[in-house]
This record gives structure tokens, sequence and C-alpha cells, in this order.
């Protein structure tokens, strides 16, 4: 397995995404909007990453924050671009969010 890690902190209005490499270092952080513009773009910069480096898997966490995720959740299962790659998206939900922090 060779994935892209790709962390997503969900809100009404913006998503803060960050791109991990397989080795645990960054490889980039960014702001979204949380809108289908955004879930576009955030799809070419998952596409442009894992050519940059050479992977074949894909790995997506986001904070399940009520309703908000749940467009951009289904748009990443949809979408074409990322068809080619062994993607996986796990939903987190908040209260388990919170307790890994406090560890």
């Amino acid at each position: 397995m060779n994935p892209l890690y790709v962390g997503i902190d969900i809100s009404s209005s913006s998503n803060v995404v960050y791109f991990m490499k397989p080795d645990g270092t960054k490889h980039s952080c960014f702001p979204v909007s949380n809108s289908l513009d955004g879930a576009r773009l955030l799809s070419n910069r998952i596409v442009s990453a894992i050519t940059s480096e050479s992977l074949t898997d894909l790995i997506i966490g986001l904070e399940a924050t009520s309703v908000y995720g749940d467009s951009l959740v289904c748009f990443l299962r949809e979408d074409g671009n990322l068809a080619p790659y062994n993607k996986k998206i796990h939903s987190i939900p908040t209260r388990l969010k919170s307790s890994w922090m406090l560890t």
C-alpha cells in the first residue's frame, strides 16, 4: 500500500485539508470552500499530489460534523478523477476525534 493520506476538518462554509505522504511527512495543507467548486478543487489537488508523489492509494478521513460533510463524501465517492486509485473514505465521529486529542 502506497497511500496519500488526506485529513479534512469540515465546517459549514469551508474545509481545511491536510495531505500526508506515506512516510508521515506533510505534503501540503490548504483551505477549500465547502461547495461543489471546493470539492472539485480538492479532487484536482488530490490527483496532482498522487501523481507528483507516484502514489497508488488514497485514504481520506474527515470529521463527521452534523451534515456539513455529507455532500463532500458523496462527491469524493463518485468522482471519476479519483476512480483509478484504491480509495477509502472514513468519517470520524466528533466524540472519537475529541478523545484522541486528549491522549
